[in-house]
């Protein structure tokens, strides 16, 4: 409307700024909302999700293999044979004697600030 000569341009700006209000005002409304919704389900427990995982409460287990191409068509490489298993000790469900039990059966395989028991091994 201002380039057509309509709107006189401190007009035309005051009316973009009521239009740009208005939108934002709009969208603020829309996330509130979303927020509330998502506050009002808590029955999934706030846990990492990964693409992989299948639907529920999430694997116990977590498995980390990595796969190395060498050069010259050789599917062998010594970190293909490598696993890596993870699992956090508190999805076991142990009672307090099985858990004190495991931890000295691990060792230093446990880490206490993660609650986390993790074995490497080859395949």
């Amino acid at each position: 409307m201002c380039e057509r000569g309509e709107l006189e341009p401190e007009a035309a700006y005051e009316q973009y700024k009521k239009f740009e209000d208005e939108l934002v005002m709009e969208y603020m409304q829309t996330a509130e909302k979303e927020v509330a919704m998502q506050s009002v389900d808590t029955s999934v427990p706030d846990k990492k999700k990964d693409s992989d995982d299948p639907p529920g409460e999430g694997p116990i287990l977590r498995w980390v293999t990595r796969v190395v191409f060498a050069p010259g068509g050789d599917a062998w490489h010594p970190k293909n044979r490598k696993v890596k298993l993870s699992v956090t000790v508190k999805e076991l469900g142990l009672s307090k004697y099985q858990f004190r039990r495991l931890r000295e059966l691990v060792g230093k395989r446990y880490h206490p600030g993660r609650d986390e028991l993790t074995i490497t091994s080859e395949r």
